[in-house]
């Protein structure tokens, strides 16, 4: 008898919980979907182009500028003197260092500038989706780390359209 108590109450606590599971409202967001639809990361993509396309050019000028002298040393290898064409080995191991030296600095700096807008992002997407779980009363919302979550949990389209409505406002 005190076998068919437990058992009931144990099959009635299990109902319970799984009555209170069901009122729990679940979302899910594809934070990959909104870093490549959002309309404020084609923003900081033109941020960057602006301001680093000048760096950009320089860097593929001085690389065409070695490539026509590693072209004439090549050709002029057999007719210039020694003390010539060590001279201009010189000049092109310099222009090389160089153009590596720039071509670090310009991606260090893209880096941080990048890292620095993804976070300001981040902050943004995440301020949203919490004003929607609170505005909808959403239990809990997952993101990264989901195999796999119905159309109906979906809150992805949602998030898109808040961040549409926020770069607008700006």
């Amino acid at each position: 008898m005190k076998k068919i108590i437990i058992v009931t109450l144990f099959v009635l606590a299990a109902c319970n919980n799984a009555m209170a599971a069901s009122d729990l409202k679940i979302g899910f967001v594809s934070v990959q979907d909104l870093l490549t639809q959002a309309p404020q990361v084609e923003a900081v993509n033109a941020a960057m182009i602006a301001r680093f396309g000048g760096k950009k050019q320089e860097l593929q000028d001085l690389e065409a500028g070695i490539k026509t002298m590693q072209e004439n040393y090549k050709r002029n290898e057999l007719v210039m003197t020694e003390d010539k064409l060590n001279e201009l080995k010189t000049k092109l191991i310099g222009k090389v260092q160089n153009f590596k030296q720039k071509e670090a600095t310009l991606a260090q700096e893209v880096k941080v500038m990048r890292n620095q807008e993804l976070a300001v992002l981040q902050k943004e997407v995440r301020d949203i989706i919490n004003n929607i779980a609170k505005r909808d009363k959403y239990d809990l919302i997952l993101s990264e780390g989901v195999v796999f979550a119905t159309e109906k949990l979906d809150i992805t389209e949602s998030v898109l359209e808040e961040m549409k409505k926020k770069f607008k406002k700006k």
